[in-house]
């Protein structure tokens, strides 16, 4: 499913009628951010007001990979609408991103090196200062962060769960969500994943819109069944558990997983390593280059428009979906 909002809602249609699974192959770790979700609840963060409002930003395990300028324009950015002149950046984790150590004489940014094991430790110890009577905790790192987030007046936490050990990974995204909710008792906190690989922020908000449930849901009974676990695309082609697997992805090279043992069609760009190894192959182009296209932002409040910027004879993926419904309605008349 890398695709853009008509991409998806084509995909749909055919989803329902056929009764398939939806999922995306960059879920795996998305789904953890969903799960804790579901869950915990939490406080989420628009990019706008992580640029004009946060007065303290605490960074966990975070490089500037994913999203390459959002330190520049966003936690570090030259000018905001209410003229926020104090910010307070805290980054803690390993991987350290390339800006704050290019830039590290500018800004205000303190760095605590933690792997993910410490790292879920470190957070596990600042809840229980905050929620203790007594609250004077011993480490040092950990009384001075509680200091500033006594301070703070709008905070925003920043995560990213595929740079976070994967054996823990979970662990540490629910403690971050409820290290949230304890600082809302005091103060305005509120978090935002830096995740959504290859779109699947946009497939999953376009699935919430029309069925009320995300990503690895069932219409195999008629109508939406979610279920994070059973609806695993891997788990299914491990346990042989469908036929056919139908992969669309229209932006990158990304590998998919290929079952001989079943049907296989790529709806894919026409460079794909891939293409030869499947039973059906078509060409698309890529939403926001070959043809006018519209994504979600990384905060998920925002619908981007896109226009394309080279004219080549490839169809969207809508386009080709819809000739597919088209076949489909012909067939059964």
């Amino acid at each position: 499913m890398g695709t853009d909002i008509k991409g998806t809602r084509a995909a749909l249609d055919i989803i329902d009628k056929y009764k398939c699974i939806i999922d995306h192959f960059s879920s795996d770790t998305y789904v953890k951010n969903l799960k804790s979700m579901q869950e915990t609840g939490g406080f989420f963060l628009t990019l706008s007001e992580l640029k004009n409002r946060s007065d303290t930003i605490i960074i966990f395990q975070s490089s500037d990979d994913v999203l390459p300028r959002l330190f520049e324009k966003y936690i570090f950015p030259k000018d905001t609408i209410n003229n926020l002149k104090r910010r307070k950046v805290v980054f803690i984790g390993s991987k350290v991103p390339q800006f704050l150590y290019k830039n590290k004489k500018l800004i205000n940014v303190e760095i605590i090196k933690l792997d993910s094991i410490n790292l879920l430790n470190f957070i596990s110890s600042i809840r229980k200062s905050i929620n203790s009577k007594d609250s004077e905790a011993k480490d040092k790192k950990i009384f001075n962060l509680i200091e500033l987030l006594k301070k703070t007046k709008y905070g925003s936490i920043l995560w990213s769960i595929s740079e976070l050990q994967g054996d823990v990974s979970d662990l540490i995204v629910n403690e971050i969500n409820l290290l949230i909710q304890d600082l809302n008792k005091f103060t305005r906190f509120s978090g935002l994943s830096l995740s959504g690989s290859d779109h699947i922020l946009t497939v999953n908000e376009v699935l919430l819109w029309q069925t009320g449930f995300p990503i690895r849901t069932s219409f195999a009974n008629g109508f939406p069944i979610h279920d994070i676990e059973q609806f695993s695309t891997k788990k299914l082609l491990d346990n042989k558990e469908v036929d056919l697997a139908i992969w669309i992805n229209s932006f990158n090279e990304k590998k998919i997983i290929i079952n001989k043992k079943i049907k296989n069609v790529l709806i894919g760009i026409p460079n794909h390593p891939q293409k030869n190894d499947v039973d059906i192959f078509i060409p698309v182009g890529t939403p926001g280059l070959d043809h006018n296209s519209h994504l979600l932002r990384v905060d998920k409040v925002v619908t981007m428009p896109l226009k394309k910027v080279r004219n080549i004879s490839l169809q969207s993926v809508e386009q080709v979906l819809n000739k597919v419904k088209k076949g489909i309605v012909n067939s059964d008349n």
